[in-house]
């Protein structure tokens, strides 16, 4: 039997009679945020039926059904805010982005996980724990995540290779270095080094016909190098109040490795320009075999389907042997789950919260991890294993999805200036986030 039928939740024999919980989300295909809670029928594809039978035996179960409420922001999803200020029992659940989730919380628009949805039981495995221990202020915990959102997973960060450079220059795919914990920045840089090449003779080295060590786009690759690195923007000090973190000599070590990298003609960066370029030139760098390696969210696999070189998934590198282990981002973009406080029967939602997670972490995560990204668009079996350490290394910092103001995109500032200095960047900045994170303290839940 499947493991993972083996622990079940804890929930009443109910029925709530063909009750309609109506769901608000981003109004968005692409990237698929509607498809993360409703499927309209079987087709066929693994995902989508997976999602569709989820929501048919949680039906079944509760006596309710879904209905699906497009938001008029196809990203940033605000709309629930002033209909709940209003009192208006509009919405049972809020799907937003995961940082304009926090817009409704700082108002004390939505229920308390922790104290007001009676039947989560957030120490079950299908919650999220680094979410839930991040994202609780003031012992308030108003924003969650879990396998009922297989977009928490597919936004996570990882690193691809091309294979076929490797076997060129006759270097050992870096497998087994992750798995012996040694898969470090150092050797990432080594290999980086090893294989630009500027193809046209030009002396420029440009993304339309060079070869490079690594791509990347500013809002992965420089936001991302924290993470790896073990530092967090905002953590939690000895009282469990929220902290700047972010200001250590190890967190400047890494920003300052990273950049020197990133700077040379092995690297490229895809920038936001005013001529509307855009991360797929990333995409198509790596996807035509110009490129050793790339950074992205493990959904961007999917768009190396036709790749005609084989590729390889790994974490990206630790900064150094002492992490205990592959630390990776979540992208901010993500999906967040959010209960309005206007919410008139609370039991029934939280009820139908925990049973879609549950149901989530025994047929849609697998149906996601397991069937579609270990088999269909991975290359070998070894990348089957790295996606497990890259799932466990997941990282929801409070800091770059809330109160982090300017030092929450860090990296994402950094690399468009000239010099990338973390010391000068975070001290024009360290006033306004602590006065902020004080006035979080101050506020919160209140």
């Amino acid at each position: 039997m499947n493991e993972r039928y083996l622990i079940k939740e804890e929930l009443p024999d109910v029925n709530y009679n063909g009750y309609t919980v109506r769901i608000l989300m981003r109004n968005s295909t692409s990237p698929d945020w509607i498809g993360d809670m409703f499927s309209d029928a079987e087709t066929g594809e693994i995902i989508s039926d997976a999602i569709y039978r989820r929501n048919a035996v949680v039906s079944e179960r509760l006596g309710v059904k879904f209905e699906l409420i497009r938001s008029s922001d196809n990203n940033y999803e605000t709309d629930g805010v002033n209909s709940i200020l209003a009192s208006d029992d509009a919405y049972d659940i809020i799907v937003p982005h995961a940082r304009a989730a926090f817009v409704y919380a700082e108002q004390g628009l939505c229920l308390d996980w922790n104290t007001q949805l009676k039947y989560v039981d957030l120490d079950k495995p299908w919650w999220d724990q680094d979410a839930r221990n991040s994202f609780e202020i003031n012992d308030k915990l108003y924003a969650m995540v879990g396998d009922i959102s297989y977009q928490a997973l597919a936004q996570t960060d990882c690193m691809l290779f091309n294979q076929t450079i490797f076997d060129k220059y006759n270097e050992e795919y870096p497998y087994q270095k992750v798995i012996d914990g040694k898969w470090t920045f150092d050797e990432f840089s080594r290999l980086v080094k090893l294989c630009s090449e500027d193809v046209n003779g030009d002396g420029n080295y440009t993304p339309e016909t060079d070869v490079f060590g690594y791509v990347t786009y500013q809002w992965v690759g420089p936001i991302q190098a924290l993470t790896n690195g073990g530092g967090r923007i905002v953590d939690k000090d000895e009282n469990g109040k929220l902290a700047l973190s972010i200001n250590t000599p190890r967190n400047e070590s890494v920003y300052e490795a990273y950049f020197k990298l990133l700077d040379t003609n092995n690297c490229y960066i895809e920038l936001n320009r005013d001529d509307k370029s855009s991360i797929f030139d990333c995409r198509k760098v790596f996807a035509e075999g110009r490129s050793l390696f790339i950074d992205g969210a493990l959904n961007d696999i999917s768009y190396m389907r036709d790749m005609k070189e084989d590729f390889g998934i790994i974490p990206a590198p630790k900064y150094d042997e002492a992490l205990d282990k592959y630390y990776t981002n979540v992208d901010s973009g993500t999906n967040l789950f959010i209960v309005p406080i206007t919410v008139a029967d609370t039991d029934c939602i939280s009820a139908v919260l925990e049973a879609l997670c549950a149901e989530g972490y025994r047929e849609v995560i697998p149906a996601y991890y397991e069937v579609a990204l270990q088999k269909k668009y991975s290359r070998d079996d070894l990348s089957v294993q790295m996606l497990n350490i890259i799932k466990d290394g997941r990282v929801f910092d409070i800091g770059y999805y809330y109160c982090g103001g300017n030092l929450g995109s860090t990296g994402y500032h950094l690399v468009k200036e000239a010099n990338h200095s973390f010391t000068s960047f975070y001290a024009r900045n360290e006033s306004a986030v602590k006065t902020n994170i004080e006035k979080i303290l101050k506020e919160y839940g209140k």
